[in-house]
């Protein structure tokens, strides 16, 4: 290779990597909860249901999502999948919530029936995973989140 063609090539690389630095990257992944679930059609092997998540930002830029694919499961196993293309724009240090439709299956609805069952009066515990695509960068951010839902007999 000729000292012009390794020029070149240095500069250029320099250039992308240059370039690639200045481009806004969040540094803290975003945290995504379960603000609601509502069914919105129940057949016999397949049930969908309406999400409401709510996304927020750590970061000190704006958060632009393209889209995002998550699970989310009860008491350590799976209950529904989603994916969405839905577009979001959470400026920096904010919050918005999204809207997304996932899907369970009968097996998924009955091993839940049997989960509860067996809990009793414990806690329920949930698990919401998955990635977020944004417009700044060609790498999904990646996040999860853990909590208990209590449940109570009493009056």
């Amino acid at each position: 290779m000729t000292i012009g063609c390794r020029t070149l090539i240095a500069l250029l690389l320099i250039i992308w990597l240059s370039g690639c630095a200045t481009l806004p990257q969040p540094t803290e992944p975003p945290r995504v909860t379960l603000s609601s679930l509502r069914i919105i059609d129940a057949q016999l092997f397949e049930q969908r249901y309406a999400l409401t998540l709510r996304v927020q930002n750590p970061n000190s830029v704006d958060l632009n999502i393209t889209g995002l694919s998550f699970t989310v499961e009860l008491n350590g196993n799976g209950f529904a999948e989603g994916v969405s293309k839905q577009a979001a724009n959470i400026p920096a240090f904010g919050e918005a919530t999204i809207e997304v439709e996932v899907t369970s299956s009968l097996l998924q609805i009955f091993e839940q029936f049997k989960a509860l069952n067996e809990r009793q009066e414990r806690p329920l515990e949930y698990r919401i995973h998955g990635k977020i695509g944004t417009a700044h960068s060609l790498l999904s951010l990646p996040f999860e989140r853990k909590g208990e839902i209590a449940f109570s007999s009493r009056p």
